[in-house]
């Protein structure tokens, strides 16, 4: 009320007041989005995948897995090794001449000596058995590798829409909060002029009290989701983009679960990946038996030895062997049955982790599925329904100038076309979530996801303006104000929802 009094007294310095503050909002949003360009998601992928530690961490193990095949190959290359001594003597040497008396001379001498080694497998069944499950196993590696980009694909995707949605709700939140203001100033009016009560007052007060509140847990809320895109992108979102207000999301292409399905068992990075495991597993057990079989080398040596001892000093030998070795294991205390037995134990484990693998990776494909299907049905529904709110809003709105209607009226339009604004929001993101996850989980190629994600998300969403300042009297807004409040909040160009939820 003090306020308004002081308005009272200077209303050509408030005037000017709101002639320069609609100027300063545009000068601050030009200002915000002149430096900035739309990053796409595609971009944010890009930057994702050379930023994210959990990326670069099973880039670092697939790198190591990938050692899996030289490894095992190597035990059927030839191996040489070149060994080199070198021996000081010293000592005493005691003799009978031939006078039978003992003779004691000196000794000292070396002996250097050099081996040269060379052992080629002829045949070898565990090495050919370990060779060919190392390939499996850097199948398997290769499908996992691709399951992790479609983790990162999911935390971009969450990290990208939270970003979004958390501006959304910081815009809706500053327009509630100018509505309610002007609807107190409104209220404030009436009653001055005695056509309303107090407990308008009352309620247009706790309305805009409330507004302030939920604009301030708006911008923190804007505050952790840049913080967590900023983590996953090493960037800031100063510019995202968003998908279209004005129409409903495409279909599926295909629009069919059998047909999805059948791309999931086909392509699945999971499935693919248990499958590996299962052949590994079964390659296990064959190298397990392989201890039953001979082994069968081809060994050559050149030696070359002086001083080899103390009759043969001052000779030098020089001699070469070649020949075929031949292992035949006869017992080991049963450790090759046992180890077969846990190789097909281990088999057994695979085959039951494929089967659940399966079925967990038909119900993600049905469940996602279904979520993207409905989702576009529901975001036409939360349309139409933003639409009647909007006729409802100002109905009430015109009915209040009339008399025929309360600021309570009002107070519900406006809370309604805000639920609406937000949940049709919240749909839009969902729906798109799904989709990235549906296709994700269908084994797509990564970069035909972000490619359909980059199609859908083709409009920029600049970084939100700050709001005015907190300590604005509510009731220094004239009745135009208010006029221009309530037909910004039901412009619908002005969707909004709250902090992300998982879909």
């Amino acid at each position: 009320m003090r306020a308004a009094r002081t308005a009272g007294r200077h209303p050509e310095r408030h005037g000017a007041a709101r002639l320069w503050a609609p100027r300063l909002v545009a000068l601050a949003c030009l200002c915000a989005t002149a430096g900035a360009q739309a990053m796409s998601f595609a971009e944010a992928y890009a930057a994702a995948r050379a930023h994210d530690a959990q990326y670069r961490a099973a880039q670092h193990e697939l790198d190591a897995n990938r050692q899996l095949v030289p490894i095992a190959r190597s035990a059927l290359y030839p191996a040489a090794g070149l060994n080199l001594s070198r021996s000081d003597y010293s000592g005493t040497r005691s003799f009978q001449n031939s006078l039978n008396q003992e003779v004691k001379t000196d000794v000292a001498y070396s002996s250097p000596q050099a081996n040269l080694s060379v052992r080629m497998p002829l045949f070898n069944v565990e090495a050919m058995r370990r060779h060919e499950q190392a390939q499996v196993q850097v199948e398997a590696a290769e499908s996992v590798y691709r399951q992790r980009g479609n983790e990162l694909l999911d935390r971009l995707g969450m990290a990208y829409l939270q970003v979004l949605l958390a501006a959304d709700n910081v815009a809706l939140t500053q327009t509630q909060r100018q509505s309610a203001q002007g609807l107190l100033t409104r209220a404030e009016q009436r009653y001055k002029r005695g056509e309303g009560t107090r407990t308008e007052v009352a309620q247009a007060q706790s309305a805009y009290e409330l507004a302030r509140v939920q604009a301030l847990e708006a911008r923190d809320l804007e505050e952790v989701a840049t913080r967590g895109f900023k983590r996953v992108t090493g960037t800031d979102p100063l510019a995202l983009q968003r998908p279209q207000a004005d129409r409903e999301p495409p279909p599926l292409e295909p629009q069919s679960l059998v047909e999805w399905l059948e791309i999931a068992l086909r392509q699945s990075p999971q499935l693919q990946a248990r499958t590996q495991a299962l052949m590994a597993a079964r390659l296990g057990v064959g190298r397990q038996a392989a201890g039953h079989y001979p082994r069968v080398d081809l060994v050559a040596s050149l030696a070359r030895n002086t001083n080899d001892s103390i009759t043969s000093l001052n000779q030098t030998n020089v001699l070469g062997s070649i020949g075929v070795q031949v292992s035949v294991p006869l017992y080991n205390g049963g450790g090759t049955e046992a180890g077969v037995k846990q190789a097909l134990a281990d088999q057994a484990r695979a085959e039951a982790e494929l089967k659940n693998e399966r079925e967990a990776v038909e119900s993600e494909v049905q469940r996602q599925f279904l979520a993207t299907r409905n989702g576009v049905h529901k975001v036409g529904a939360l349309m139409r329904a933003v639409a009647a709110n909007e006729v409802t809003l100002q109905g009430a709105t015109r009915s209040l100038d009339g008399g025929m209607a309360t600021t309570s009226d009002v107070l519900d339009a406006q809370a309604r076309l805000h639920a609406s604004r937000r949940d049709l929001a919240q749909a839009r993101y969902d729906h798109l979530m799904s989709r990235l996850r549906l296709m994700a989980a269908s084994g797509m190629p990564h970069d035909e996801v972000v490619a359909d994600v980059n199609r859908l998300l083709g409009v920029p969403a600049t970084a939100s303006v700050p709001p005015p300042a907190a300590t604005a009297a509510p009731a220094a807004a004239t009745a135009e104000a208010a006029n221009a409040a309530t037909a910004a909040l039901s412009t619908p160009n002005a969707t909004a929802a709250p902090a992300v939820r998982q879909p």
